[in-house]
């Protein structure tokens, strides 16, 4: 590999090293900020005088439509979905959401993770516990175990990235394939962004994102609207 292949396919595998570290944060805060949002929404609506439990079963059918991760019927706001729930009983809407495609894997991404796979079962000759010498000292055969489960999940994850560092750790061979390992890890960046994208679009992260009382009303005054069509 040249120099510059070299240095394109290292900046590469760092940036999708990062999309996924900036995935990872993300999701946390949406996810720690759900109770918050649910609380501050609740407490929100009880001090204006907005009868949520009537307003649910007065939009029973959309309500069962949002739990079950379906678009609102006949919305003006056609990218108002699901995220996930809010604390136990509430919802996470995306502020402008999109519709899921039916997904269907590249021949560069058919041959990455064939090539993967292959390091996956090189790296389990070193690491299954059933390969592991039962000489080595307790806490190596530990450290390897668990090497291997965070493989295994690397896999089927798709986050080969781990497996180079599990490879590299134990002096096992990694795949040649670096131009198509670029390719795959810049369409794989792009796919990382615009989920780190979507989640940011949702009310969870809005929330923990507002720095004012002004920007969290503002906030939960979109949420009913979008929710019940209802102005506050």
């Amino acid at each position: 590999m040249s120099a510059v292949k070299n240095l394109q396919w290292k900046r590469s595998l760092s940036t999708l090293r990062f999309s996924y570290e900036e995935l990872e944060y993300i999701t946390e805060v949406s996810r720690e900020a759900a109770t918050e949002f649910e609380s501050y929404y609740r407490r929100f609506c009880a001090e204006n005088n907005i009868d949520i439990p009537g307003l649910e079963q007065e939009n029973k059918d959309k309500m069962e439509q949002y739990y079950d991760h379906q678009k609102l019927p006949d919305s003006d706001i056609d990218d108002s979905m699901i995220s996930g729930s809010i604390g136990d009983t509430s919802l996470t809407l995306y502020q402008n959401g999109e519709q899921d495609e039916e997904y269907q894997m590249s021949a560069d991404e058919i041959a990455i993770h064939e090539a993967f796979t292959k390091l996956f079962k090189k790296i389990a000759l070193k690491l299954h516990p059933d390969r592991v010498s039962e000489h080595l000292p307790d806490d190596e055969k530990r450290i390897r175990s668990e090497h291997f489960k965070e493989a295994n999940e690397a896999l089927e994850q798709r986050k080969y990235f781990y497996l180079l560092d599990i490879a590299e750790k134990y002096g096992v061979s990694t795949p040649r394939n670096y131009k198509q390992q670029t390719r795959w890890m810049k369409r794989e960046t792009e796919k990382i962004q615009q989920l780190i994208s979507k989640e940011k679009n949702t009310y969870n992260y809005g929330f923990a994102e507002a720095e004012t009382e002004e920007e969290k009303i503002n906030l939960i005054k979109k949420f009913i609207y979008q929710l019940f069509r209802v102005q506050v």
